[in-house]
């Protein structure tokens, strides 16, 4: 009967596992633009020690998401030095201003004071300056993580029946 309840166990933990990672993913997929490579790094990994069995979870991915993902899950405030310059409709994406193809002209807009970066070839404006942006929380894995550790009880009867 122990050898049935401690595989019960930890089949209930996989299951745990693979419902962390599915309603993660869909969890950032439902955040924005994040493609394959962050739902990819997301992880729920079982692991036993000790007489634990341990759910992992967490990103294993490259040095981007690996940094960044805590931005999504608790949101931030993050600051230029001095500006942050953020690419308008029409700039290649994925390039920051110190990587642009090409040389840029800094201007500032009329109107507003708003400081501008432009393509000196085609004149067309490239970024826009801001002091900070505040990136809101798009995530909820840690509300996630908390649910299916709710359900843990269902995946064991589950298993033991």
């Amino acid at each position: 009967q122990g050898d049935r309840v401690r595989e019960a166990i930890r089949g209930a933990a996989s299951d745990a596992a693979v419902e962390i990672e599915a309603r993660g993913d869909a969890d950032i997929e439902a955040g924005g633009n994040f493609g394959e490579r962050w739902t990819d790094a997301f992880k729920a990994d079982v692991s036993q020690g000790g007489g634990n069995i341990r759910i992992d979870v967490g990103f294993d991915g490259d040095d981007t998401v690996n940094v960044a993902w805590p931005v999504f899950e608790y949101g931030a405030t993050i600051y230029g030095k001095p500006l942050l310059w953020i690419p308008l409709p029409g700039t290649p994406k994925g390039v920051w201003a110190r990587d642009y193809d090409g040389a840029l002209f800094r201007t500032t807009r009329k109107s507003d004071g708003l400081p501008l970066l432009g393509d000196v070839a085609t004149g067309r404006m490239a970024y826009f300056g801001k002091e900070s942006v505040v990136v809101p929380k798009k995530w909820h894995l840690r509300e996630i993580i908390r649910q299916v550790a709710s359900e843990l009880k269902t995946f064991f009867n589950d298993r033991m029946s």
